[in-house]
């Protein structure tokens, strides 16, 4: 009999506002020292995926919430022939959540975020890749306990709900108003699509930049963004609207949990901006709000306000239709809307050692929504840090500027290669 499992907090979110223009699937990616191998690849899936059950499932329809179904048919490899996060098929016979895709020496998984957050999907494409090596032939081990084992498996801690887990600890529900932000003006891509461009630089001598100043890598980059946004956009920010990045923080490492599942809160980082304001400005105001919003008393307060529709009891019993639209309103009102766009940094992938030979770079990809038609992931592994803008429109110029600032400001060596989605029409 197939396994089914609720969605876990924010996964509800997903399933709801989903579309064309917001497919809510992201992209994780490594690129490898040597060409696929694609039935080595779906052979190193088929052992893989049995650990990592939860990305094996499918959506059903319930009275009352969305649930996961384990999925009958198996998951295969296919190759990559369209855009990066292109929208997944929602429908229960024949969606499927997870897509694990090669091109060259690229093996790539793109996962609807209602299964997992970055976190989880790291986790899989690691073991993924461990296993496609070690079954290649590489003489590769893992003595540094980096990839997850098959006998490490714990069920319930894997996936738990650490929302409802750890809400308890949250002091207080007081909600955190946020006012309407600069949104980023733009033609659509048509036939739509996402651009991707990556911006590949030395990952220690930007640290090293980062920490000179006396802030975090995630911090310097923001104010870089903020920057760049504020340049493209001046011409059209005639309400002095603030420039906001949206930042996901890994809640796994504030409150205890080694859950797969969706385990993250989102901060807004904003600046009003004005014409003679400097980037060391800008970089100190981003600097303290980051500080203040990535306290465990300040998430503990987000995660409250974002549970406290769904512990209110009269929405529990709230039909699925009526709660979609009001899942839609919420986050196009309270999400998109006081949002420029969304930065995400995976940090440093940590793999171990026999295996970073054979591995060259990593990507992380966001998908674009209607309202922030441009988003930004970063990570890095083996020195090689990537930065990757996804968009849905056909200018480039706050990239352009981000990439040049970047250049300028830190003084180091930037790579920049592109997808060239929609620059042919």
């Amino acid at each position: 009999m197939a396994e089914w499992y609720k969605l876990d907090h924010a996964g509800k979110l997903f399933p709801a506002v989903a579309g064309q223009e917001n497919s809510s699937t992201f992209r994780l990616s490594m690129i490898l020292t040597s060409p696929v191998n694609p039935s080595l690849l779906q052979q190193a899936l088929d052992g893989v995926i049995k650990r990592y059950p939860l990305l094996k499932m499918e959506l059903s329809n319930g009275l009352f919430w969305k649930f996961l179904r384990e999925k009958e048919t198996p998951l295969t490899i296919e190759p990559e022939t369209t855009y990066p996060c292109a929208p997944v098929t929602l429908s229960d016979k024949n969606g499927s959540l997870v897509k694990v895709l090669y091109y060259g020496n690229k093996v790539s998984v793109e996962i609807f975020h209602a299964l997992t957050d970055g976190g989880g999907a790291l986790e899989f494409l690691k073991t993924l890749v461990f296993q496609y090596l070690y079954l290649s032939g590489e003489s590769i081990e893992d003595k540094e306990g980096l990839i997850l084992p098959p006998a490490s498996f714990a069920r319930y801690a894997e996936e738990q709900d650490s929302f409802k887990a750890h809400y308890a600890s949250a002091s207080s529900e007081t909600e955190i108003r946020a006012s309407e932000a600069l949104q980023i003006p733009g033609t659509r891509f048509t036939p739509y699509g996402h651009n991707v461009i990556h911006g590949m630089i030395h990952a220690s001598r930007l640290n090293a930049v980062a920490k000179e100043k006396g802030v975090t890598l995630t911090a310097y980059l923001t104010a870089i963004l903020i920057m760049a946004v504020h340049a493209s956009t001046l011409p059209f920010n005639n309400e002095k609207l603030p420039i906001v990045i949206c930042i996901p923080v890994n809640l796994r490492k504030i409150f205890p949990s080694s859950s797969l599942r969706n385990f993250f809160a989102v901060i807004n980082i904003g600046v009003e901006m004005n014409e003679d304001m400097t980037f060391e400005q800008v970089l100190e105001i981003v600097h303290a709000q980051m500080k203040e919003k990535t306290t465990k008393p300040y998430l503990s307060q987000v995660m409250a306000g974002s549970m406290k529709y769904e512990k209110n009891l009269l929405s529990r019993f709230t039909p699925l239709k009526l709660k979609n639209l009001a899942i839609r309103y919420g986050f196009d009102h309270y999400g998109e809307e006081v949002k420029t766009l969304t930065l995400t940094n995976l940090g440093r992938i940590a793999i171990p050692s026999s295996m970073s030979a054979h591995v060259e770079a990593m990507e992380a990809t966001l998908y674009p929504t209607a309202k922030s038609p441009i988003n930004c992931a970063v990570c890095s592994i083996n020195e090689e840090l990537t930065i990757t803008f996804a968009r849905n429109i056909v200018e480039s110029d706050v990239i352009m500027h981000f990439f040049r600032q970047l250049a300028i400001l830190s003084g180091l060596d930037l790579r920049i290669v592109s997808n060239d989605w929609g620059m042919g029409a």
